[in-house]
């Protein structure tokens, strides 16, 4: 391999290492918490103003 070939093979490498250190430290959809609570304490907080984000799965 030629001296230009390793170079941008190292690169690419630390590119890469780069992107997936940068998405470990990133808050994101997979790091988000989740809490269970009755449907009136929900409301609850609904009326509030305490609600910011819901999402439903199902």
């Amino acid at each position: 391999m030629s001296n230009f070939g390793r170079n941008l093979a190292l690169w690419v490498i630390i590119a890469l290492l780069l992107v997936v250190l940068f998405n470990l430290f990133q808050p994101g959809v997979t790091h988000t918490s989740s809490t269970q609570i009755a449907y009136s304490d929900f409301i609850s907080e609904v009326n509030t103003g305490h609600v910011r984000d819901v999402v439903i799965q199902g």
